[in-house]
């Protein structure tokens, strides 16, 4: 792939996100693909490891959307800093974190990282670092510590 076609490919993913298109977004995943995650042990494999990444910040956050702030981009690799925002109206389980109930709190400006490689045009291997204790502090459930 040419750097244009990962940062559009790179595009249409955070449009299936923010249009909460399961299909869409797997869709751009290779049958393979390899899913790591930092609350999760051992990673998410193949479309269905994939769709329950995805699945899991939408039933948490059903009107998660996601702003790209900042990238870099490789003829293979992308890494990209993130802005999400969403009320947590639902049951959030976050890899291999217990399932926290709904708080019907906002999380605003959250931010998170991920670094992705593809191949023909689709994700094979995507590593995500979402801001787990900015979240969890935004829900109400960990104390902001304040240096």
């Amino acid at each position: 792939m040419n750097v244009s076609e990962l940062l559009k490919l790179n595009e249409e993913v955070i449009k299936a996100w923010n249009r909460h298109d399961t299909e869409k977004f797997l869709s751009y995943c290779d049958e393979k693909i390899v899913w790591k995650d930092v609350a999760n042990a051992d990673p998410y494999k193949g479309k269905e490891g994939a769709r329950k990444f995805f699945t899991a910040w939408l039933n948490g956050f059903p009107d998660l959307s996601l702003k790209i702030l900042n990238t870099i981009v490789s003829t293979d690799n992308i890494a990209v800093e993130i802005e999400f925002t969403g009320k947590n109206t639902g049951p959030l389980k976050m890899g291999d974190m217990p399932e926290m109930p709904a708080t019907n709190k906002k999380v605003v400006n959250s931010k998170g990282t991920y670094f992705a490689w593809a191949k023909d045009g689709k994700f094979t291997e995507v590593h995500t670092y979402p801001d787990l204790a900015g979240v969890m502090a935004q829900l109400g459930l960990l104390q902001e510590v304040h240096v």
